[in-house]
């Protein structure tokens, strides 16, 4: 929801006691930027990649799901390595090594980030994990998706193939 209107949208439904997907409150507005240390001791910022697609899952070691998206992740960029987009895991475990060995069991060959604090979840409103975030070359979130099931990857690339297009 955009603007004005669907934040006062989103604030009647929640007032009202609805629970409302993360993913109604963030398209359409500009990806909160953060800096995050990757496991291999690398910082990242977001906004460093303006002018590319960028897909961000959120992700913990202890989430079976998280785990299994993660490899299915790792083999779409094996697969498809030119296709224009940067992908980034942010981990909320609190345990670096964790994260490292959960990225590393995965075959992840994307940044592994550290959101130790939670903040950068926070400020996505990840209530719900995997969470996928796909977001255009204009920094603003286009896509986002709570859970994960086998398939679901041919969503998330044909969603990038078409903010690639534009």
């Amino acid at each position: 929801m955009k603007g004005l209107f669907g934040r006062l949208a989103v604030a009647v439904l929640c007032i009202a006691g609805f629970k409302v997907p993360a993913d109604a409150e963030l398209t359409g507005e500009l990806a909160p930027d953060f800096v995050l240390k990757s496991v291999s001791g690398a910082n990242y910022r977001l906004s460093e990649y303006r002018g590319q697609i960028v897909l961000v899952s959120f992700w913990a070691s202890w989430c079976g799901d998280c785990r299994t998206q993660l490899k299915t992740l790792a083999e779409l960029q094996a697969r498809y390595p030119n296709v224009g987009w940067q992908m980034f895991g942010v981990s909320v475990d609190r345990d670096l090594d964790e994260v490292g060995d959960t990225a590393r069991a995965s075959g992840v060959g994307f940044p592994a980030l550290h959101d130790v604090e939670g903040r950068v979840s926070k400020r996505y409103a990840v209530d719900e994990m995997p969470y996928v975030v796909l977001i255009d070359r204009d920094g603003i979130v286009r896509y986002a998706h709570a859970g994960y099931r086998k398939g679901e990857e041919s969503e998330y690339l044909d969603e990038a193939r078409a903010l690639l297009a534009e």
